[in-house]
């Protein structure tokens, strides 16, 4: 079973204070309590989650470079390894040697 009970709250103000508040709520077209838990909750969770998204951007922008970056070194070594590989196989052809020291150091 929930406890469904409202309870009150008092905020002690000065009248300029609650003046700029029940201008506010009356733009908003809001009572000045729907206005008050308003501004509490609502911005508290755009808040957190834009903070949130903005900082994940930022670090995720940074990472996404860092391993592109990373990407494109390992493509060249890779192409060098390749390189390696066919230049050693084409002397190992090239050399005249019988079919039976190949595999011979």
């Amino acid at each position: 079973m929930t406890d469904s009970k409202q309870v009150q709250i008092i905020i002690r103000t000065t009248k300029e204070e609650k003046n700029e508040i029940m201008e506010e709520s009356k733009e908003k077209g809001v009572s000045m309590n729907e206005f008050i838990k308003e501004k509490l909750f609502g911005s508290s969770k755009k808040d957190i989650n834009s903070d949130i998204n903005d900082s994940d951007n930022d670090i995720t922008i940074d990472i996404i470079d860092i391993l592109r970056e990373q990407v494109s070194i390992k493509d060249e070594q890779i192409k060098e390894l390749h390189h390696l590989l066919y230049n050693r196989d084409t002397k190992l052809l090239e050399s005249p040697k019988h079919w039976w020291q190949f595999w011979k150091s």
